[in-house]
């Protein structure tokens, strides 16, 4: 599913940019087609939640650090000041690291971070991958010599995975934190995986000095419901969590230096944030096929922050 909407956006996104070029070339006006690509460093960090009734029953918290960011966008003026643009952001590798803590009724000291009954850290967790695609239809409302705004809206589908391996734990077994142990190195825990199909609608704005151009832009959106998977594999027990729609905010800042009429270099910077949502939660036995409904029981939220730098060309 993730390889076809991918295959989908970047069609759709190649589709527009070569009609917006023979459109151009047609009305014999200079095309504006442009096309980027760039390497930085991305930090990812997702959280998942159970709720038992107001509280808390559980808390996953999946942190990757260093990850190494792949991205390529590409954009085309389609006339009478309309553009569309899309981007494809691929991540991989990373220093990872995963905390599950657990708030069992009679164990837990209180609902705090700290309260916990059960806690297990595995220093061990590994980025499977991160995929992040966008598409956007943007309208210039102001533009002078050198300055420009627009408006656009979108649709984007961002998703992740870990698996974490090997760690240590502390529960509760008939007492309040009295098993302490180690889990052998390499031996597969906890996997977890996040799709957020989201729209959205915001602002871009661009402003050059000379071969200098500073850029940047604020969105905000909605997801169509966060849906995350998790497998507990050394109890059999897999987790699909459906959550509601959450607010999702972007934002983003570039500096660009034009090298030559039609190429640049730049440096980018981008946050995003899918706050956390509830919904409801399937939990499935692995080894009966057993499953279990828990309505408003999951919970999820995603953050990212990344830096890249990379080149411009324009056609």
């Amino acid at each position: 599913m993730t390889l076809q909407i991918l295959r989908c956006t970047l069609m759709v996104l190649i589709l527009g940019a070569s009609a917006a070029r023979a459109d151009n070339l047609l009305a014999g006006t200079p095309d504006g087609f442009w096309l980027s690509g760039g390497v930085g460093l991305m930090n990812i960090e997702a959280h998942e939640y159970v709720y038992l009734g107001n509280n808390k029953a559980s808390q996953l918290d999946w942190d990757t650090d260093g990850v190494v960011l792949y991205t390529v966008s590409a954009g085309a003026d389609l006339g009478a000041d309309w553009h569309v643009k899309g981007r494809l952001d691929l991540g991989f590798g990373g220093d990872g690291h995963m905390v599950d803590y657990d708030w069992v009724p009679g164990f837990a000291v209180n609902q705090s971070k700290d309260g916990w009954s059960d806690r297990s850290v595995h220093p061990d967790t590994r980025l499977d991958y991160y995929v992040n695609g966008a598409l956007e239809v943007g309208r210039d409302i102001f533009t002078d010599e050198s300055s420009n705004v627009s408006v656009g809206g979108g649709f984007k589908y961002t998703e992740v995975r870990w698996q974490a391996f090997g760690g240590s734990y502390i529960y509760s077994d008939g007492g309040v934190r009295n098993d302490i142990g180690e889990l052998p190195d390499g031996l597969k825990g906890i996997s977890y995986k996040q799709k957020i199909p989201t729209v959205f609608l915001g602002f871009d704005g661009s402003t050059s000095l000379d071969r200098l151009t500073l850029s940047g832009g604020v969105k905000g959106g909605m997801t169509l419901g966060i849906d995350d998977q998790d497998d507990h594999w050394l109890t059999e027990t897999r987790v699909f969590g459906r959550m509601n729609a959450a607010p999702v905010l972007m934002l983003n800042a570039a500096i660009d230096y034009q090298l030559t009429d039609t190429a640049s270099i730049y440096l980018a910077g981008n946050l995003e944030t899918v706050f956390r949502k509830r919904g409801d939660m399937n939990s499935v036995d692995t080894a009966t096929g057993e499953a279990t409904l828990y309505r408003n029981a999951a919970g999820a939220s995603l953050k990212t922050i990344s830096l890249q730098m990379g080149l411009r060309a324009r056609f």
